[in-house]
C-alpha cells in the first residue's frame, strides 16, 4: 500500500484498504444469501415435495449468488488498475457496497413471493430486486468517469488511460437499462423477471474482465 498524500483535487491513497473492505462487504452479503434458503414445515415423508416447493428460493439464491461473484470479479478488475484512489472514488464505491449489502433482503422477498405469493406481492417482489440492481449498476458509471477525469489514478501501464476509462463506463449503461426492463416484467410477469435477473448476472460473468481488455493484461 502506498502512503497517503496531498495532491491538488483532494488526498490519494492505495487501494489495499479500500479492497480489503470492500472484500469482507461482499463476504458477507454472499454467505448471509444461503440462510434466507429456509425449508417450509411439511409432514413425514414429504420432505422431498417441501424441497421442490421452494425452487424459486434456489434461483434466488443462484442469481444474486452470482450476481455478487461478477461484481466481486469487476470490482478486482477495476482496483488491479489502479495505483491511487481519491475521496470520489471511495464515496462511489461505498454506494455500491451499500447496493451489495441490501441484497440479502430483496433475494428472500423474490423467493418467498415470486411463485406461491399472491398476484400484487410477486409483482411488488420483482420489482424490489431490480431496484437493488440498479442501485448496485448505478456507481460504476461514475467510478469510470472519475479516472476520465483523473487517468493519474491508472498504474502507469500502457493503455490505461482518459480513452480506455470512457470506453469501459459504456458497460454500466446496459446493466441500468436490463434492470430497468425487469422491473416493468417483474410489475406484469414475476416468474419471468426471476429468470431474467438469472440472465443477467450470466451475461456479466461472461463480460467481467471489460470491454476494453487486451491480451497479456496481467491482472489477473
Amino acid at each position: 500500500m502506498v502512503d497517503e498524500e496531498l495532491v491538488p483535487g483532494g488526498q490519494l491513497s492505495g487501494t489495499a484498504r479500500v479492497e480489503a473492505f470492500s472484500d469482507g462487504v461482499m463476504a458477507i452479503a454472499i454467505t448471509l444469501l444461503i440462510l434466507e434458503i429456509k425449508l417450509p414445515e411439511y409432514e413425514p415423508g414429504h420432505l422431498l415435495g417441501a424441497l421442490g416447493h421452494i425452487w424459486p428460493s434456489y434461483l434466488a439464491y443462484l442469481a444474486s449468488f452470482l450476481t455478487i461473484g461478477v461484481i466481486w470479479m469487476n470490482h478486482h478488475a477495476f482496483f488491479s488498475r489502479l495505483r491511487h484512489v481519491d475521496h470520489v472514488v471511495r464515496w462511489w464505491n461505498l454506494m455500491m457496497l451499500l447496493g451489495i449489502s441490501v441484497l440479502p433482503f430483496p433475494t428472500m422477498v423474490l423467493a418467498e413471493n415470486a411463485v406461491h405469493g399472491h398476484g400484487n406481492d410477486a409483482k411488488v417482489a420483482a420489482a424490489l430486486y431490480g431496484i437493488a440492481g440498479v442501485i448496485m449498476t448505478i456507481p460504476w458509471a461514475p467510478l469510470w468517469w472519475r479516472l476520465v477525469r483523473r487517468p493519474e489514478l491508472f498504474e502507469p501501464r500502457p493503455g490505461f488511460d482518459s480513452a480506455f476509462a470512457r470506453r469501459e463506463s459504456i458497460r454500466a449503461y446496459p446493466g441500468i437499462v436490463i434492470y430497468s426492463i425487469c422491473i416493468g416484467v417483474g410489475l406484469i410477469q414475476p416468474v419471468a423477471a426471476l429468470i431474467l435477473y438469472l440472465v443477467v448476472a450470466i451475461f456479466y460473468g461472461f463480460t467481467s474482465q471489460g470491454w476494453g481488455t487486451k491480451q497479456g493484461d496481467d491482472s489477473d
